[in-house]
């Protein structure tokens, strides 16, 4: 795209004119995106997991861009899955069809019911640890879908998520909104 040097350029969302402007946009996307391929391959390369790349990586602040759509640490996940595919080299069960969700409901057995994870998950919250805290919903919510304590605590969890993300992201407020309104219970909507 560069190279032709376009004097318009629609890419779904805006409109931009004026080749020298485009080409310093269309410059920036580039090399930015280039930053976040090679700074991940880096990782890759020295041995870091994948949950460690997508909170460690980031743009320098002359390459920074608005992250509307999409966000950094879910484009290193994308470069990271690109580059090595889906299987993590966590656990032998990746390799399998069997999900971790296929023992929750061992976890709620085990732990003597829903109350103690509910318990920890309010405790993560409280500590500001909401993802945490939505693991652990995420189990009692599978085994018991309309548990009023477990949705208060998720839905906690998820409005801290939301105020945390500034709402710059669109995708990342839709999803968070809806979740939101997954976790309201019909007498709290009343």
């Amino acid at each position: 795209m560069i190279a032709l040097e376009p004097e318009t350029l629609i890419n779904g969302h805006d409109v931009f004119r004026g080749a020298e402007e485009i080409g310093r946009t269309m410059t920036k996307v580039r090399d930015a995106t280039a930053y976040l391929r090679d700074r991940t391959i880096d990782g890759m390369n020295i041995g870091a997991d994948l949950w460690r790349l997508m909170r460690d990586v980031t743009l320098p602040a002359e390459l920074a861009l608005p992250q509307v759509h999409g966000k950094v640490e879910w484009i290193v996940r994308a470069i990271w899955e690109e580059h090595v595919g889906w299987f993590r080299y966590e656990s032998t069960t990746e390799l399998y069809d069997v999900p971790p969700s296929a023992v929750w409901p061992d976890i709620v057995e085990l732990v003597g019911g829903t109350a103690g994870l509910i318990e920890r998950a309010q405790t993560h919250a409280e500590q500001r640890r909401p993802l945490e805290a939505i693991h652990l919903t995420d189990i009692v919510l599978a085994h018991s879908p309309a548990d009023r304590d477990a949705l208060r605590v998720k839905r906690g969890a998820l409005e801290e998520l939301l105020a945390a993300s500034g709402r710059e992201n669109f995708s990342e407020v839709q999803w968070l909104e809806q979740e939101i309104r997954n976790a309201t219970t019909d007498e709290e909507a009343n």
